[in-house]
C-alpha cells in the first residue's frame, strides 16, 4: 500500500512540470507610470473664442496654443511691465486723435457762442441771447450725443463680451476644480458665477442705456432752463442706481468668496481622511497613492494657475480699451467744462459737467462688474487641489 501511494505523489510529481509547460499563464509586473497631461483643457478653446478679434490681434501666439507649457510661456510674456505698458499706449494712441477733435469741436462752439453773447450785450437783445445761447447748446448737445452714443455702444459691447467670457468660464473652472478633488468648489463658483451672469443680463446690461438717456435727459433740461433745477434730482439718481449696483456686487463677492474658501476646505478634509484610512490600512499602496497624488496635485496646480493667470489679463486686456475710451472723454469733457466757465457759458459748463460725471459712473459701472469674475479667477488660482 505505501509503495503504491509512492508510486502516485511520484506519477504526481512528474505530471506538474508538464501541466506547467504546457498552460502557461501571462504573469507579469508593469510599473505604473502616470504622466502629467501637457494638454490645455478643451474648454480652454472656448475661452479664447469669445475674445474680441482686436484684443487678439494684441496677443502672444502661444496663448492660443493646446501644450500648457507654450501657453504659460505665453501668460509670463503677457505679464510683463513693457508689454502691459506698450499696449497700454497703444490703446491710447488709438483713441487721442478722436477726443482732441471732439475738444477743438467744443472750444469752437464755445468760442462762437462767447461772441454771440458780446454782441448780444452790445445790441441790449436779451431775446437774441437767450436764441443764441439755446442754439449753442443744442450743438454743444448733439456733439456730445453723438460721440456719447459711440461710447455707450462701446460699454454695451464690453457688457456683452463680459457675458461671454463668464458663460466661457463657468464649465473651465468646474473642470479645473474636479481635476483637483475640488468638487463642492466647483459646484459653489459655477453657482456664483450663474448668479452673476444672471444678475449682468436681466439688470445691468438691460438698464444701463436707459439710465444714461434718463441722466442726459435731465442734465439737457437744467442747461437750457436754469430755473428748473434738476441737479439735486440728477444726483439722487446716479448715487441710487450706483449704490445699488455696488450692493449687489459685494453679495455677489461675498457669496462666491464664502461659499468656494469653505468648499474647497471641506473637499479638503475629506480627501486627506480618505488619504489617511488608505495609508494605515494598506502602508505600502497608501503611500504609493499618497505620492501619486502630490505629483497629480502639483500638475493640476500648475493648469489653474496659467488658467487664472491667463484669464485675469485677459479680463484686464478686455477691460482697458472700454476704460480708457471713457476716461479719455470724460478729461475731454472736463477741459470743455473748464474752458467754458473761463468764457462766462455757463449753461453749457453745467450740461458739459453732469456729462463728465455720467461718464464717471459709467467709468465705476464698468469696474465693478468686472469684480465678480477677477474675483474668481483669483480664487481658482490661489485654491490649493484637496488631491494634494
Amino acid at each position: 500500500m505505501k509503495t503504491n501511494k509512492l508510486v502516485k505523489i511520484g506519477w504526481l510529481l512528474l505530471w506538474i512540470p508538464v501541466f506547467l509547460f504546457v498552460i502557461r499563464f501571462p504573469i507579469f509586473a508593469e510599473e505604473d507610470s502616470t504622466e502629467i497631461s501637457e494638454k490645455m483643457p478643451e474648454e480652454y478653446q472656448s475661452l479664447l473664442d469669445t475674445i474680441p478679434e482686436d484684443i487678439a490681434a494684441l496677443l502672444p501666439d502661444g496663448i492660443f496654443s493646446s501644450d500648457s507649457s507654450e501657453v504659460s510661456e505665453a501668460v509670463r510674456e503677457l505679464s510683463h511691465f513693457s508689454y502691459l505698458l506698450n499696449t497700454l499706449l497703444s490703446l491710447v494712441g488709438a483713441h487721442i486723435g478722436d477726443c482732441m477733435k471732439l475738444l477743438s469741436l467744443l472750444c469752437g462752439i464755445l468760442l462762437l457762442s462767447a461772441v454771440f453773447r458780446t454782441v448780444r450785450a452790445s445790441i441790449g437783445s436779451d431775446g437774441l441771447g437767450h436764441a443764441f445761447s439755446f442754439c449753442t447748446t443744442l450743438v454743444v448737445t448733439i456733439s456730445l450725443i453723438t460721440q456719447g452714443y459711440h461710447s455707450l455702444k462701446g460699454v454695451t459691447t464690453y457688457f456683452s463680451t463680459l457675458t461671454a467670457l463668464t458663460t466661457a468660464c463657468i464649465p473651465l473652472m468646474a473642470v479645473l476644480y474636479a481635476m483637483g478633488g475640488n468638487v463642492t468648489a466647483a459646484v459653489a463658483s459655477s453657482a456664483g458665477l450663474s448668479v452673476f451672469l444672471t444678475v449682468l443680463e436681466n439688470l445691468v446690461s438691460r438698464s444701463i442705456l436707459p439710465f444714461c438717456s434718463i441722466c442726459m435727459a435731465f442734465a439737457l433740461v437744467s442747461a437750457l432752463d436754469p430755473s428748473l433745477r434738476m441737479g439735486t434730482l440728477l444726483a439722487t439718481v446716479k448715487k441710487n442706481y450706483t449704490t445699488v449696483l455696488a450692493f449687489l456686487m459685494m453679495l455677489l463677492l461675498a457669496m462666491l468668496g464664502a461659499q468656494t474658501t469653505l468648499g474647497a476646505h471641506s473637499d479638503t478634509l475629506a480627501m486627506r481622511s480618505a488619504k489617511f484610512a488608505v495609508g494605515n490600512l494598506i502602508p505600502v499602496v497608501g503611500g504609493s497613492v499618497s505620492e501619486l497624488l502630490r505629483t497629480v496635485s502639483a500638475g493640476v496646480g500648475y493648469l489653474r494657475g496659467t488658467v487664472g493667470i491667463c484669464g485675469v489679463l485677459l479680463l484686464v486686456l478686455t477691460l482697458l480699451p472700454t476704460l480708457i475710451e471713457l476716461f479719455l472723454l470724460r478729461v475731454t469733457w472736463q477741459l470743455a467744462a473748464s474752458f467754458a466757465d473761463l468764457l462766462g457759458c455757463d449753461g453749457e459748463k453745467k450740461l458739459l459737467d453732469e456729462s463728465a460725471s455720467l461718464l464717471g459712473f459709467l467709468i465705476a459701472a464698468v469696474s465693478i462688474c468686472a469684480s465678480v469674475l477677477l474675483l474668481s479667477l483669483t480664487l481658482l488660482t490661489h485654491c490649493a487641489s484637496a488631491i494634494g
